[in-house]
């Protein structure tokens, strides 16, 4: 399928004290790591952010948000409208696990949808997910309305939940696949990102 990535770069990691998205992890930074696994499967990674100068080094295409201030909502309407393809990949900057066969499965089952969310363990995430060019109107809609939950955004779209029992890669190891979709706000979850990193087996995908 030809997809873009697009990655989000644009939150302000209050939470977190610093960039996120520049903390070390696997010897890189970690929207290095996640870049890198999204070239795998995409025709071209955009990086949507409103402070360029941070990810010059990483030599890739950047916009700006044209709702600025619109959260995730905003950066994803840029995303989607600079896209050169129908299909996009959404990624979050802050999950330094994730593989390139997890985005080629989710690929797989959109088939007529215009999104496709996994739910891992009753967890939706919508910023590791799958849209189209066919979301636009109704994200359009959101923005203007200041309806700025994702979830809210989803309810207007046909949008397939995949549950994580889908998933191939869930059944050939649980621990491992849960730690996929792993996400760090703040420092004690980048300090437990460290740790897992020592035992992630990155051969195992």
């Amino acid at each position: 399928m030809d997809v873009t990535a697009l990655l989000l770069a644009g939150g302000k990691s209050s939470r977190m004290g610093t960039n996120k998205a520049l903390l070390p992890m696997f010897e890189k930074t970690s929207i290095e790591n996640i870049s890198e696994e999204l070239k795998k499967v995409a025709r071209q990674v955009l990086i949507v952010t409103n402070s360029p100068d941070q990810y010059e080094f990483l030599g890739l295409p950047m916009v700006k948000d044209e709702y600025e201030g619109m959260g995730p909502l905003g950066g994803l309407h840029a995303g989607l409208t600079a896209s050169k393809t129908d299909t996009v990949f959404v990624s979050a900057c802050d999950m330094p696990f994730i593989k390139a066969a997890v985005m080629e499965e989710m690929l797989s089952k959109l088939d007529d949808y215009d999104a496709l969310v996994p739910e891992i363990e009753g967890r939706l995430h919508p910023l590791f997910s799958i849209y189209r060019k066919a979301c636009l109107p109704s994200l359009i809609d959101c923005l203007h309305a200041r309806e700025l939950k994702m979830t809210h955004f989803l309810d207007k779209v046909k949008v397939k939940i995949m549950k994580h029992t889908e998933f191939q890669l869930y059944a050939k190891n649980h621990d491992l696949f849960s730690l996929l979709f792993y996400n760090m706000n703040n420092p004690e979850e980048y300090e437990k990102a460290r740790k897992l990193e020592t035992h992630f087996n990155t051969q195992i995908w």
